[in-house]
C-alpha cells in the first residue's frame, strides 16, 4: 500500500467577504448558469438549511502547480452572509507522497489569491444589484479539500500512511513529530467503513465514493471564520468610534443635538454588529444527521469558532456598555445644562426685580 496511487481531486477554496447581505433571489435572475446545492443526506434524515449558496461555474486561466494544474473552470458559491467563495479543482491520479508536494504548493499561493480575487471582483460586478452595503474588509480566508476514492482497506491506510496525511494536512515537505502526527490525525470523522474525514486547520482529506456533502460543510465552516473574522474587524472600529466620540468635548450650544446623534450613531453601530453575529451563528443548523453534525464539530474545533465567538460576545458587551455609558452621560450633561439654565433664568428675574 507504500506506493498505492490514489485518485481523486482538490479542491482550494478562497473565501472573500463583500457586503453585508446578497439578495440570492435577485442573483439567481442575473446569472444563467446558477444552481443552489442541497445536502444528499447519507443518514437518510432530511435538514433544512436556511438560504442555502448559489453555485455557478467562472471561466478562469488554468494555473501550474508543480506537476499538476487547475481546472480551466472555477465553482463561484454566493452566501447570503455577503460572502463569496472561489473553489479550484485540481484533478489528480497520484501517489500519496505526490500530493503532499501539492498541499505544500497550494500553501498560502499568492498566484491564487489574487486571481480568486479578480473573479469575486467580476461577480460582485455582474451582481451589484444583489449585494447589500457593498464593501469589503480586504480579508481572505483559504482551505484545502482533498477528495480521494475509496481504497480496499481504509483502516489500514490510515494506521500505515498515518505520517504522510499530517504533512498534507500541515502542507509539511518533511515528516512531522509524533505528537504533530497525533495532532494532525487524532480525530477521524467516518459514516460507513470505507469513510474517512481527517480536518485540520490548513486542509482536510475526505475519502470516500461521494464526499460533496462534506466538502459543502467545510466550505460553510471556512465562510463562518471568515464572517467571524470580518465582525471582529468592524467590533474593533466600531468600539474605537465610540470611545472617541465619548471622550470628546462638548460644545454647550451643541449639547442637546449632538448627544442624541452620538448616541443614535453607537446604538445603530452595536445594533448591526449584533444582527450580523445573530446571522451568523443561524446560518446553518445541521439537525437530525448526527454525522454531519460531528463533522461540523470537528471543522468547528480546528478553526477555534467558539473562541471567536466569545471575543465577539464579550466586544458586543463592551459597545453596548459604551452606549449606556454614552446614553448616562448624555443625560447628565444635560441635566446640569438645565440647572444652570434655571439658576440663570433666576438670577434674571431677581436683577429684574430690582432694577
Amino acid at each position: 500500500m507504500s506506493h498505492a496511487r490514489l485518485a481523486g481531486s482538490c479542491r482550494a477554496l478562497y473565501v472573500f467577504d463583500v457586503g453585508r447581505r446578497i439578495d440570492l433571489g435577485h442573483a439567481v435572475r442575473t446569472l444563467r448558469e446558477s444552481r443552489t446545492t442541497s445536502f444528499q443526506h447519507k443518514s437518510g434524515i432530511p435538514f433544512r438549511q436556511e438560504a442555502p449558496p448559489v453555485r455557478l461555474p467562472w471561466d478562469v486561466e488554468s494555473r501550474a502547480l508543480g506537476d499538476f494544474a487547475t481546472d480551466d473552470r472555477a465553482e463561484v458559491s454566493l452566501y447570503a452572509q455577503g460572502v463569496v467563495c472561489v473553489g479550484w479543482r485540481v484533478p489528480f491520479d497520484a501517489p500519496l507522497e505526490d500530493l503532499v508536494a501539492l498541499s505544500v504548493e497550494l500553501y498560502d499561493r499568492a498566484e491564487l489569491i489574487a486571481r480568486s480575487r479578480e473573479v469575486v471582483d467580476q461577480v460582485v460586478a455582474t451582481i451589484a444589484d444583489s449585494v447589500e452595503g457593498a464593501g469589503t474588509s480586504g480579508l481572505v480566508e483559504d482551505y484545502v479539500v482533498f477528495q480521494v476514492a475509496p481504497v480496499a482497506d481504509t483502516e489500514a491506510f490510515l494506521v500505515e500512511r498515518r505520517g504522510e496525511l499530517a504533512q498534507l494536512l500541515r502542507a509539511e515537505r518533511e515528516p512531522l513529530a509524533q505528537q504533530e502526527v497525533d495532532d494532525a490525525t487524532g480525530r477521524p470523522v467516518s459514516y460507513q467503513r470505507d469513510d474517512l474525514c481527517l480536518v485540520d486547520w490548513l486542509a482536510a482529506f475526505l475519502m470516500g465514493d461521494d464526499t460533496s456533502d462534506e466538502l459543502q460543510v467545510l466550505e460553510f465552516a471556512t465562510a463562518e471564520l471568515l464572517l467571524l473574522r470580518a465582525l471582529d474587524v468592524r467590533l474593533d472600529a466600531g468600539i474605537a468610534e465610540a470611545h472617541r466620540l465619548l471622550a470628546r468635548r462638548r460644545s454647550p450650544l451643541n449639547l442637546f443635538g449632538g448627544g442624541t446623534r452620538d448616541l443614535e450613531r453607537i446604538a445603530r453601530l452595536q445594533a448591526d454588529d449584533a444582527l450580523l453575529n445573530e446571522g451568523i451563528e443561524n446560518a446553518l443548523k445541521i439537525v437530525g444527521d448526527d454525522y454531519l453534525a460531528r463533522l461540523y464539530r470537528a471543522s468547528a474545533d480546528r478553526f477555534h469558532l467558539e473562541d471567536w465567538g466569545r471575543t465577539i460576545a464579550r466586544k458586543l458587551d463592551v459597545l453596548r456598555n459604551v452606549q449606556e455609558s454614552t446614553a448616562g452621560l448624555t443625560a447628565h450633561r444635560r441635566s446640569e445644562a438645565l440647572e444652570w439654565i434655571i439658576i440663570a433664568l433666576i438670577a434674571v428675574d431677581i436683577a429684574i426685580y430690582f432694577v
